[in-house]
């Protein structure tokens, strides 16, 4: 059985981070089997000229380092063991991965015309060295054609001017346990048993709906991400219908709502109809019996999905 929620919540609360590998009873995806060679100039130097030409291209373009912050970024590109040691210890590499969301948040957002020419660049100029499999041309082809959500979801806030992505992953590891064993007795079952207004807020649903729309729009980012992670169509699928299950369908409605919305006055769609967190005491007391309905129905829904896809 694949390893269903974990993917789940790598697109719900980790899309370009990575910062769940840590989460406890939860065997993360394998790492791509192409990462850079720890001497990336080495890497790059061994690109055709027209490849090394594309990428000098990019950086040569004003729009580059108005909506980049290469000054922020210069440890990821000169220092070689900055991404292995973030891809070893994600959560433990907070705090030099904090300093790099401000700077990114910080900037202007490069155009979808810019970013459109980069990929195009990359994509003709380094058509031979794609066919090698040359790590650094498969690398910033991923990073390209992500950017525009994983910047979004990076840069996302609350109403506490917190990012939304800290702000998920924390109240996600401090889950009460859950009541009885479902399907590990640990931290998947505390998701799922887990009251929908700790999983169904104003940043959850941006988020949400920003990387479902984006794979509409672009369903050939699923084939990177699944030769990346062995995260594809069908993960995608059970993400939603687990969401779905938790928190109704209007929160997959494809609108990105603003995540500084006061959770209190927050409108998420249940099995009983609409809720707001300041409903909270009578929905304990009146649709207790409903919450565990909807907790089976979301492990029922998950389980009968990868049966299905498996």
């Amino acid at each position: 059985m694949r390893n269903f929620l974990f993917k789940s919540l790598f697109f719900l609360a980790a899309a370009g981070l990575g910062l769940a590998n840590k989460l406890p009873n939860v065997t993360t995806p394998a790492l791509p089997d192409n990462l850079p060679n720890p001497d990336p100039i080495q890497l790059i130097a061994s690109l055709s000229p027209q490849c090394q030409g594309a990428f000098l291209s990019i950086i040569a373009n004003p729009e580059f380092f108005e909506c980049v912050p290469v000054g922020a970024l210069l440890p990821v590109i000169t220092d070689p063991t900055f991404l292995p040691s973030v891809l070893k210890d994600p959560l433990g590499s907070g705090p030099k991965l904090l300093p790099i969301m401000e700077a990114i948040c910080a900037v202007p957002k490069c155009s979808d015309d810019g970013v459109a020419g980069a990929l195009k660049a990359i994509q003709e100029g380094c058509s031979s060295d794609s066919d090698k499999k040359n790590p650094i041309v498969q690398l910033a082809v991923g990073v390209i054609t992500f950017y525009s959500p994983v910047r979004d979801i990076i840069c996302f806030k609350n109403n506490k001017d917190e990012f939304c992505l800290v702000d998920t992953i924390s109240t996600i590891l401090t889950l009460p346990k859950p009541p009885f064993r479902l399907l590990d007795g640990g931290f998947v079952d505390s998701v799922i048993f887990a009251e929908p207004k700790f999983i169904c807020t104003p940043c959850n649903k941006a988020i949400t709906n920003t990387v479902i729309n984006f794979f509409n729009a672009t369903p050939s980012a699923l084939d990177i991400l699944d030769d990346a992670f062995h995260i594809g169509e069908e993960e995608l699928f059970i993400v939603k219908l687990g969401l779905a299950a938790k928190c109704g369908f209007q929160f997959e409605d494809g609108k990105v709502n603003d995540p500084t919305i006061d959770p209190s006055k927050f409108t998420y769609q249940v099995a009983g109809g609409n809720k707001t967190d300041t409903d909270d005491d009578d929905y304990k007391k009146n649709d207790a019996s409903s919450m565990k309905e909807i907790s089976l129905l979301m492990a029922g829904s998950i389980l009968a999905s990868t049966y299905l896809v498996v």
